[in-house]
């Protein structure tokens, strides 16, 4: 990516370059077509094809310069670099010192192109002339830089939408992938053979489940009371299927229940934990859901890895953390101790 906005920086300092010295010879330019010409400070002469195009030369070139000296200093194509006065002072300074010791080699270039008499300060206008083109590629830079950072911020957020929207996707095809219907069904199956009146709450629980699923492709974000009443009819489910070797504990302060946060988020980390970890009678997997105080949501669970992982896209918790970069501007923690895997989540007050 850096190396497509630095091919497109050096591409945009040539356009610029070569549009700086036709616009600033463009009296010279007219001159040399129509003819003769009077000089600033009094005197005629007549502009000769060499003297033109070395001077539309010197200006480009030293218009390049700048623009190459100036990309390792100001950093124009790195969007997350911030920029201080004190690297614009640095700036300015270089390059003028850098145009001041070039003046002279480009004066006698130009002497020894155009060995015919000059006007009357020609060189004190040359002089000028370069350092007024110096500054006005700074403030190009500058500009190129404001652009080059609207457009990453722009793609930045496509992009965390589009991993967004493949985050809502993921999670629910995992919900309705036949994996999850058929153990559903499977259990159903058992249930009403041996417990129809279980059977009819196991069906309640799966449809509540299902449409929320559906549902949230709609919202950008839910309160938390709303994911945790899913939450309520998910776990139903999924307790069927590991009975007692599953425990979830919830911890739910009343003050956050109006806080709000993506859909399926508690959903994601606790599929994430039953998916990674061994559940059976030796190794039962607990899982904590709890608020703290700063307006946060913990999940905790122990870690005991399964010795064969399930397959997966491996992208769950990476499309959850720029989901919540997105919708909230803010990032979930996740940390493991003492072999327990945590991820705090930033809940946002309505």
């Amino acid at each position: 990516m850096r190396t497509n906005s630095t091919r497109q920086y050096f591409i945009i300092a040539l356009l610029l370059s070569l549009a700086i010295g036709v616009t600033i010879h463009f009296p010279m330019v007219m001159n040399y077509i129509f003819g003769e010409s009077e000089g600033r400070h009094g005197g005629r002469f007549i502009i000769s094809f060499s003297h033109l195009g070395t001077e539309l030369f010197i200006t480009f070139l030293v218009a390049l310069l700048m623009f190459t000296l100036n990309f390792f200093i100001l950093r124009p194509v790195e969007k997350h670099r911030k920029i201080h006065l004190l690297t614009i002072i640095l700036s300015v300074f270089m390059t003028l010192v850098a145009v001041f010791i070039l003046n002279d080699l480009f004066y006698k270039l130009l002497r020894s192109v155009d060995s015919g008499p000059s006007p009357r300060g020609y060189q004190d206008e040359f002089i000028y002339r370069n350092f007024f083109v110096s500054v006005l590629v700074i403030g190009c830079i500058l500009i190129i830089r404001l652009i080059f950072q609207k457009q990453s911020v722009q793609i930045e957020n496509e992009t965390l939408k589009r991993e967004a929207l493949q985050s809502q996707f993921e999670s629910l095809k995992n919900q309705l992938s036949p994996h999850f219907l058929f153990n559903s069904l499977t259990a159903l199956k058992t249930l009403i053979r041996e417990t129809p009146e279980t059977a009819q709450n196991y069906v309640n629980n799966l449809s509540n489940a299902l449409r929320y699923t559906l549902q949230s492709n709609e919202k950008q974000l839910v309160t938390l009371k709303e994911e945790m009443e899913f939450m309520e009819s998910y776990l139903f489910l999924i307790r069927m299927r590991f009975d007692t070797n599953l425990s979830v504990n919830t911890s739910i302060n009343e003050n956050y229940l109006s806080y709000r946060l993506p859909p399926l988020t508690i959903q994601t980390l606790v599929e994430n934990a039953i998916k990674h970890n061994e559940i059976s009678k030796r190794s039962p997997l607990k899982i904590d859901i709890l608020t703290t105080e700063n307006d946060s949501l913990i999940i905790l669970n122990n870690i005991q890895k399964k010795l064969t992982d399930e397959e997966g896209t491996g992208i769950g918790l990476t499309n959850l953390s720029k989901q919540f970069q997105l919708l909230l501007g803010k990032d979930i923690t996740i940390s493991i101790e003492n072999d327990q895997f945590k991820v705090e989540i930033p809940l946002i007050k309505q």
